[in-house]
């Protein structure tokens, strides 16, 4: 089919909004009152300390009698947990979506800059070839959030800082926003990127509809309702055939597929399987495992603490995980970056290995301690010798 050039016809789209502001700006209430008129069933995807249930069963104010929906994410924030609740929202038929906020994706606990320093802390690492692995997840991130079918809200923090402002011939300091917590650029993404002072007043940065720009306002519902007028005055969102159904392969046949992972060679160090401890006679190699379920909650805790027990052995957190990652290459498995990333199997297997290492070095241990005392010296008889002489 030849590439052609049409007319621009506005379509009625989701419409995506960001809200910035520093701390105690109104961010989350300011996107309930957005949300509020712009549709009937609104959910939220808290991320700070479950703030938003605050403004629940209100009964005086301009959130007086507005009905939530809420799901609570605690740490880690990583990009799949976000992915999850908003396909979640999404199969419940929500009008609007609030996540407040996505500034925890990027500088949170367990988000993406927390995956970069723990690629940077290993040895040997290249902090700059390591974007490589945190890119395609933001922008994995980025095209949830503005291609997900749903009217979407995106609160962000900004970094703050503090102005001199003269109030009655005296300076008075005053807290002001700057750029937001995220990613460099990703507000501009948004239809609309609204920003707060702490006077809970709006102005916008970035405006595709033209209604904001200029203006000083405080949000409302009203200034939700004038969003769907907006969205309405576009023609309907144009319907995108279903695509065709792929045809039906035959199997692949028992030789094409592939073979599992080969164990990795050991590394130069004292001792192949444990490192930091004297290699012994015969160690054994590693297994290969199939894939299994994530690493559950019991198996990390008792990673943990056997990684805390190698600690109170002496071992330093930089060569326990050295050899985290080298048992997890040892059965297949592929690089990661925490312990979230795992398999079951995987998780099973640095347990083991982990428990393994901590008898080893006790068993070490015990048997220097068996060492009989070393003789006298040849130097020290001859002297004692002479004295009695």
């Amino acid at each position: 089919m030849p590439i052609t050039f049409k007319k621009a016809e506005r379509r009625q789209v989701k419409f995506k909004a960001a809200i910035i502001g520093p701390s105690g700006s109104g961010k989350t209430g300011s996107a309930l009152l957005l949300a509020a008129g712009m549709g009937q069933r609104i959910a939220v995807i808290d991320t700070e300390n479950e703030s938003a249930a605050l403004y629940a069963d209100m009964d005086q104010g301009p959130l007086k009698g507005l009905s939530f929906d809420v799901l609570a994410m605690h740490k880690p924030y990583t990009v799949q947990k976000y992915v999850d609740s908003i396909d979640l929202a999404l199969a419940n038929g929500y009008d609007v979506l609030i996540i407040d906020s996505i500034s925890h994706a990027w500088a949170g606990e367990g988000g993406l800059l927390a995956k970069k320093d723990a690629l940077d802390a290993r040895p040997n690492s290249n902090s700059y070839i390591n974007w490589n692995k945190i890119t395609p997840e933001h922008e994995r991130f980025r095209a949830k959030l503005l291609e997900a079918p749903i009217h979407l809200i995106c609160t962000m923090r900004s970094k703050q800082d503090y102005i001199l402002e003269d109030q009655g011939g005296k300076k008075v300091p005053k807290k002001v926003g700057m750029a937001p917590i995220q990613r460099d650029g990703m507000e501009y993404e948004f239809t609309t990127v609204l920003e707060l002072d702490m006077g809970h007043y709006a102005q916008s940065s970035k405006d595709r509809t033209g209604m904001f720009d200029g203006l000083l306002f405080q949000i409302t519902r009203e200034t939700g309702k004038a969003v769907v007028e907006w969205i309405a005055t576009g023609k309907p969102a144009a319907i995108m055939p279903a695509p065709a159904a792929a045809p039906k392969q035959d199997p692949a046949p028992a030789a094409a597929k592939l073979a599992p992972a080969q164990p990795a060679a050991a590394a130069e160090q004292p001792d192949a399987k444990f490192p930091d401890e004297p290699a012994p006679a015969d160690a054994p190699a590693g297994e290969s495992e199939s894939d299994v379920p994530a690493i559950t909650e019991a198996q990390t805790e008792r990673t943990k603490a056997a990684i805390e027990g190698l600690k109170a052995r002496g071992k330093s957190e930089e060569i326990i995980w050295k050899g985290i990652h080298k048992a997890v290459a040892d059965k297949g498995g592929a690089d990661f970056v925490e312990l979230a990333d795992l398999a079951e199997s995987e998780g099973d297997a640095v347990i083991a290995y982990l428990e393994q290492w901590a008898a080893y070095h006790d068993e070490l241990a015990a048997k220097a301690d068996e060492k009989p005392a070393k003789p006298a010296t040849r130097a020290r008889s001859t002297r004692a010798a002479q004295a009695r002489a």
